[in-house]
């Protein structure tokens, strides 16, 4: 038979089984168990910076090469030929005339000063044309270098080209069509500055009709405007009569009027003119005066003078280099007689 359960164990038998129940309910997951990730919580503290990356400094950008200063090309040297005194009796040039082109024009110069006295100017019209066609046809040779000057030619008015008649003064400048009119007024292509590798070029008039051997104010100002406003690193003035003659036409040369051959000469000085050419003597000769270079090469035809020097017939040879122009003076035979050395100015 069954036994009664005393109520005293029945009390403690369900306090058992609610006390399991309990402990179940409380019960701990399993150690293999994750929590789902999007329920952890950080820590409250603000999140680190990011560590900073390093980084490349930004690139210099490379300097495109360049090339070396350019180094400046010397001047091309050219040559120029001086002839004196031509002059003849008759329509053409004497034959030591033609001699001496045939050895100048071996020089192959781009320019030719001609100081004057080319011609004996004869009694007619047609007769100092013919002697100017006459005497161009002489010297054409040396106008044969392809690199000659426009023009190439550059004469200056002698007495005996001018003083015959009132009327030789134009048929000069007629035979001489090409030279520049950039003269004082009244002396167009007898007194004109031309500019040419380097060298600027002044033709003085000294032989004017109405006023021989004289420089007047008009001209003499033209000058100093010429030597002041000049680029060129030469000046070279040339005309026909010497400044400080030599020989026998002493007081018949610029030195007639003193006053303004030394306001010439001043000027010379004061703008730094490499040298004055002059003929009108018919001999060589060179000197400084108050530091200026006059050259007389005066005859490259007429006859020689004797008793003062010089007494050869001559053209000089001019090469013109960076600094300094080298002239070398021939003798009609080709043989070198004198050479010397014109520095370039420096102002």
């Amino acid at each position: 038979m069954r036994r009664p359960i005393a109520l005293g164990a029945r009390l403690a038998w369900l306090l058992g089984l609610l006390l399991t129940a309990c402990a179940a309910s409380t019960a701990q997951p399993a150690a293999n168990s994750q929590l789902p990730t999007a329920l952890i919580t950080l820590a409250t503290a603000p999140p680190a910076a990011p560590t900073p990356q390093p980084t490349a400094p930004p690139a210099t950008p490379t300097p495109a090469p360049t090339a070396p200063p350019a180094t400046p090309t010397p001047p091309q040297r050219w040559r120029f030929v001086v002839l004196g005194d031509t002059r003849t009796e008759g329509l053409k040039p004497p034959d030591v005339t033609y001699q001496i082109v045939e050895r100048a024009a071996q020089a192959q110069p781009a320019i030719v000063l001609a100081l004057g006295d080319l011609i004996y100017a004869m009694d007619t019209r047609e007769q100092v044309r013919q002697q100017w066609q006459s005497w161009r046809e002489a010297v054409a040779p040396l106008g044969a270098n392809p690199e000659r000057g426009a023009p190439w030619l550059l004469p200056t008015p002698g007495n005996h080209d001018v003083q015959g008649h009132s009327w030789a003064t134009d048929l000069f400048a007629e035979a001489f069509s090409e030279l520049p009119s950039n003269g004082p007024p009244g002396l167009d292509r007898r007194a004109y500055a031309l500019d040419y590798g380097g060298v600027r070029f002044i033709s003085l008039d000294s032989e004017r009709f109405e006023a021989m051997h004289l420089l007047d104010d008009a001209q003499l100002g033209w000058l100093e405007a010429e030597l002041r406003d000049n680029p060129n690193r030469f000046t070279i003035v040339f005309s026909h009569d010497p400044a400080f003659p030599v020989g026998p036409h002493a007081g018949s040369s610029l030195d007639a009027y003193p006053q303004a051959r030394d306001r010439f000469w001043k000027l010379l000085r004061d703008y730094h003119a490499t040298a004055y050419f002059a003929g009108h003597e018919h001999l060589y000769n060179r000197r400084a005066i108050d530091g200026v270079q006059q050259i007389i090469a005066g005859t490259s035809g007429s006859f020689v003078y004797s008793g003062f020097g010089g007494e050869f017939y001559h053209y000089l040879v001019g090469e013109v280099g960076a600094d300094a122009i080298d002239i070398v003076v021939y003798d009609q035979g080709g043989q070198e007689r004198d050479r010397f050395m014109l520095p370039a100015a420096t102002r």
